[in-house]
């Protein structure tokens, strides 16, 4: 049977979804595109906002409308747990039993005759915040790309006011340490030369395990493995970056220079609403930090806008203090209130309107300090991964992230490769081997 999968929102979502495909392969099936004829459709679901909700429920139409059966798995299933009036699916995941989604499609075909088929929808959701260890029978063994993510943790204890997840994910789960080493053991062997390290929090890992380990022992341990050239993190939030941690991080020779920030916003009451426990100023000395013992290193971060009760001068305080910390990429998300969020509860919702043209100053500001950042290269010779090839053109990236253009041979793909940096196109540089 032919299975096709369409996965949205996360990296932790599409390092599932890679597992989800190496479960149905060891079983014998093919692995098709979503656009493709199929005879399974799963949807690997997104609920961190109401657009990838939306996003969800479309898919999940063209799947029907394919005419083949259709597996909704993931955070928009448990988000809808509780009230199931859901079309265009037969059956429905929560994101634990996602891990053996192959078993419960078998045992639906199994349970159900002909007449039945795909007339029931059936749904499996446990209680997600019962869960207290993290829990993965597979592991990758070779890699699609070659830079992969690799999940190292499940699950968040910070309940921001805005945020749905840690009702969709449950609480902070680590992966064992040797689970995690095998894994990037194996697909180093198979090609994969550089490892983003994913989860729903990165930076709180270890802390439900007995061993005393954190982030940066996990980050140690990867670099001992032969074929890893690079090691890149995933979203960081602001307090793992105490001084210990950046200095230990410092003299990981294979750490790529590049931190995506959780910062969420830049306005000291504005966090405190959020409930992120910290202020400008100590985000700012982080930042200091890690420009210390760091070689230019490229800060990227997230901000929402349009909070509840989010004043002009609370944003013009965030758009002032990006300026000041010079972010080299800003992923800009407009507030959506989510169910179950202290936030959906507060007065003072901001007008949608104002909501948009906040967000496009943001993004306007965002272009021009990254423009600003890749224009300081122009010149320089530096290590390029080319991880894609089209049209007589090399892609690939530095080790800060910035993606680079060189005309070249096919063959020179997977190659980790000095490039003279000579012209900026876009958002990205031109270069020459």
């Amino acid at each position: 049977m032919k299975v096709a999968f369409y996965t949205l929102g996360c990296k932790v979502n599409q390092y599932e979804t890679d597992i989800m495909i190496k479960e149905f392969e060891d079983k014998g099936y093919t692995i098709v595109n979503f656009e493709d004829k199929a005879d399974i459709y799963v949807v690997n679901s997104c609920s961190v906002t109401n657009m990838s909700t939306r996003k969800t429920r479309q898919y999940l139409s063209r799947a029907k409308k394919a005419g083949g059966f259709v597996v909704l798995v993931g955070c928009y299933a448990e988000e809808i747990k509780d009230d199931i009036k859901i079309l265009n699916v037969d059956l429905i995941l929560g994101n634990e039993e996602k891990k053996e989604v192959v078993k419960y499609v078998e045992k639906y075909f199994k349970e159900y005759n002909q007449s039945q088929y795909m007339t029931k929808v059936n749904y499996v959701i446990g209680d997600i915040s019962k869960k207290k260890k993290y829990i993965q029978e597979e592991k990758l063994e070779r890699g699609i790309n070659i830079r992969e993510s690799i999940k190292i943790e499940d699950g968040c204890n910070n309940f921001c006011s805005y945020c749905i997840i840690p009702y969709l994910r449950g609480r902070v789960r680590s992966r064992n340490i040797n689970d995690i080493t095998e894994e990037i053991t194996n697909i180093s062997k198979n090609g994969v030369k550089e490892v983003v390290l994913v989860g729903i929090e990165i930076a709180s890992y270890g802390k439900d395990l007995d061993d005393n380990i954190n982030l940066v022992d996990v980050v140690e341990k990867i670099s001992m493995i032969k074929g890893i050239e690079r090691i890149r993190l995933g979203s960081l939030e602001p307090r793992i970056l105490t001084d210990e941690n950046i200095i230990r991080l410092s003299k990981i020779e294979k750490l790529c220079p590049h931190f995506h920030i959780s910062v969420q916003n830049l306005d000291d009451n504005v966090l405190k609403r959020m409930n992120r426990h910290y202020n400008f100023e100590f985000l700012f000395s982080r930042v200091e930090m890690l420009r210390k013992y760091f070689n230019n290193p490229a800060i990227t971060c997230d901000i929402i806008v349009g909070f509840p009760g989010e004043t002009e001068e609370e944003f013009n305080n965030t758009i002032e203090r990006v300026k000041k910390i010079g972010f080299y990429e800003i992923h800009v998300f407009k507030y959506s209130k989510r169910k179950w969020t202290v936030a959906a509860k507060m007065k003072d919702q901001v007008d949608g309107n104002i909501v948009n043209s906040r967000s496009e100053k943001l993004i306007e500001l965002g272009s021009k300090l990254k423009l600003a950042y890749i224009n300081n290269y122009i010149g320089n010779t530096e290590k390029v991964l080319f991880e894609s090839y089209k049209d007589g053109y090399l892609y690939g990236y530095t080790d800060n992230y910035i993606r680079v253009k060189v005309k070249g041979d096919e063959k020179l793909w997977g190659k980790l490769l000095p490039v003279e940096l000579s012209l900026v196109e876009k958002d990205l540089i031109l270069g020459n081997i």
